[in-house]
């Protein structure tokens, strides 16, 4: 199971517990759920000025903005009712800016990325991003039709400003041409090669964190195997996981991984719980330490969700970030809302070292 509950570090949740992000039942494309949130924090003030005048919002809300030392961009997955014969709902990504600790500034009331390609017909979803030198790149999972089945694979897109997109298409590479996704790029090059996590749902080892290299990110990606396998847990009869949020790099060079491990009970029904890894490329194993679950689903908006669609007890994270020391992440509860989480810079502190 991993470290005992004691070492892990202690999460705060932000708002009360409360949503962050919720459905707008004015908006057809996002009038049932909102979740799965990637984020990216800008900390450029001149980055910051490039952007911020081009963002979809009145010159009130953009001269707010602008006062901020910081701002959190963040895509979360958002669907509508179901469109057509279609069995499920498409997903699109929406856009809201946030303060650096996770209070909603402002939310574009239209999608930034929508399931228009024929790779992606049927849903964009759960997008991760990722700042490699002046660009933004967003690995997503793209769900498009197909027949005998519909194909789930791993798409890539990229912008510099979050308003404008450029999708390029579907990821490179052997890995991703069977049902893939969690596709995670990590924050630059490490030792010399681009890395990036993601999880196979079909073929060997399916259903754990792999991880591939590539020397560019639009490029052929060659897959190097399991990362993570799944760690059995005596209360359920079956436990999987998958990447989260894109790793964050630690002062001293190891990367600091938050992932989701999925478990199913006795009587079909699942519960998504949050790990904790430590990944140090140096290291024969390359993971060096790990504990699960650092959080459980316990709170209603975690435990309860979408009436109609029935996902309870869920957490899914897609992004995190540092901000005066501290972590901060938001998060997915039960597939229907966002909720933001923070740890301590003291307490991830004491994790680390112990």
């Amino acid at each position: 199971m991993g470290d005992t509950r004691q070492r892990m570090p202690t999460i705060v949740r932000l708002n009360d517990g409360q949503p962050i992000i919720e459905k707008n039942i004015s908006h057809a494309w996002e009038q049932r759920v909102t979740f799965n949130p990637a984020c990216a924090l800008v900390c450029s003030k001149d980055e910051l000025n490039q952007i911020i005048p081009h963002l979809p919002f009145d010159s009130a809300v953009r001269q707010q903005l602008q006062k901020y030392p910081a701002l959190c961009f963040l895509l979360y997955r958002a669907q509508g009712a179901k469109a057509g014969d279609r069995d499920v709902a498409s997903s699109s990504l929406g856009l809201a800016i946030l303060t650096p600790d996770l209070t909603l500034l402002a939310r574009h009331s239209e999608p930034i990325l929508s399931p228009d390609s024929p790779y992606d017909d049927l849903g964009v979803e759960d997008g991760r991003v990722t700042n490699i030198g002046n660009l933004y790149i967003l690995f997503y999972t793209a769900y498009g039709s197909a027949q005998p089945a519909n194909n789930i694979r791993i798409g890539i897109a990229s912008t510099t400003d979050f308003i404008h997109w450029n999708k390029r298409g579907l990821l490179k590479g052997p890995l991703n041409t069977i049902n893939n996704k969690n596709g995670i790029l990590f924050p630059g090059k490490i030792q010399n090669k681009f890395i990036m996590l993601h999880r196979p749902m079909e073929g060997a080892d399916a259903l754990a964190i792999h991880w591939a290299e590539a020397d560019d990110p639009f490029g052929e990606w060659i897959t190097r195997g399991v990362l993570m396998k799944p760690i059995p847990n005596p209360s359920f009869t079956d436990t999987w996981i998958g990447g989260g949020a894109p790793p964050l790099r630690l002062p001293d060079g190891r990367f600091l991984i938050i992932y989701h491990i999925g478990n199913r009970s006795p009587d079909g029904t699942r519960e998504y719980d949050l790990g904790i890894a430590v990944a140090d490329f140096s290291s024969p194993g390359i993971i060096v330490k790990r504990s699960e679950p650092v959080l459980r689903p316990e709170t209603p908006a975690e435990s309860l969700g979408d009436t109609e669609l029935g996902v309870n007890n869920v957490l899914f994270i897609c992004g995190a970030y540092f901000w005066n020391g501290d972590l901060y992440f938001p998060y997915a509860g039960a597939d229907s809302v966002v909720l933001a989480g923070k740890i301590a810079g003291r307490e991830l502190d004491r994790y680390l070292a112990e």
